[in-house]
């Protein structure tokens, strides 16, 4: 006897498609840069983004959707495309003696790698110095050179426009049309950047514990410059920034329904939040202990 499966248990599933498709407003959310959902008739509860995101990718014709599609790799890239931005000589910064714990966890949280000087695996006391030459001779790096109040002023300008930055990250994505790891959550990539606080921490405790092998002679002080970061540390760290920087990427790849003006405007951001961050860094790598 044939298997027969009862139809009728999937009338409930059709009518919830039929009253969905249904509710979707005109097509215009289709492409509508900068237009977040709860401009649109879907409902005032935050679950109503759901709605719209079935509606959004719905209602698009194919070409839309391939367009979608390859905005989402584009996006998927800019986490560890800014963060792992040539920096001079591989995001290390050089510094006379190692850094209070807690500048040491925020400093690495914003994509820059505190080195003592003379600490640097396969650098000559030359390439420290050029390093040294290129900070005094920087327009924007070496101010902070000049004073401590120099320095401070820089640290909290620095500070000022990293914050700005972050406010201006998460408007572009409440007013973009979320991501599909959490609709109805609207700061997920802000929350990312915060984040990095976390591995950062492992960093800074496993660093300190190699620090100490170095005291007792068992371990070698040699930090080896890289743009991959703990690259030079034990597997727990190595593995933190790897689960970091996959939800970064998932993060970013889940946002829905990028226009390519989005696009755009995201790279932006991502730049200026990246540039920002690293500059507050530097600033404060070179105001607590400036090799120069």
């Amino acid at each position: 006897m044939a298997f027969s499966f009862p139809l009728y248990l999937l009338l409930p599933l059709l009518v919830t498609v039929t009253s969905a498709q249904s509710t979707c407003p005109e097509e215009e959310i289709v492409y509508s840069p900068f237009r977040p959902w709860f401009s649109f008739n879907y409902g005032p509860e935050p679950g109503d983004c759901w709605k719209a995101a079935i509606c959004t990718l719905g209602q698009a014709d194919p070409a839309r959707n391939q367009q979608f599609a390859a905005t989402a790799l584009v996006m998927g890239l800019l986490p560890m495309v800014f963060r792992d931005i040539a920096w001079p000589e591989r995001r290390v910064v050089l510094v006379s003696s190692p850094l209070p714990t807690l500048a040491e966890v925020v400093v690495r949280a914003l994509g820059l790698e505190p080195v003592v000087k003379g600490g640097v695996a396969g650098w000559s006391d030359e390439d420290s110095e050029r390093w040294v030459d290129w900070l005094r001779n920087s327009s924007i790096a070496g101010a902070a050179l000049r004073s401590r109040y120099r320095a401070m002023a820089l640290v909290f300008a620095s500070l000022f426009a990293l914050l700005a930055a972050y406010a201006g990250l998460a408007l572009v994505e409440i007013y973009s049309k979320r991501t599909a790891l959490g609709c109805v959550y609207p700061i997920i990539a802000l929350t990312w950047c915060l984040v990095g606080v976390i591995p950062a921490a492992i960093h800074a405790l496993f660093e300190s514990f190699r620090r100490r092998g170095v005291k007792k002679g068992s371990e070698s002080g040699d930090t080896r410059a890289s743009a991959v970061q703990g690259a030079d540390q034990l597997w727990p760290v190595q593995m933190s920034w790897g689960i970091y920087y996959i939800i970064g990427t998932l993060v970013y790849t889940s946002i829905m329904a990028v226009t390519p003006l989005e696009l755009f405007v995201w790279v932006v951001i991502m730049a200026v939040v990246s540039g920002t961050g690293k500059m507050l860094a530097l600033y404060i790598c070179l105001m607590l202990r400036s090799p120069a």
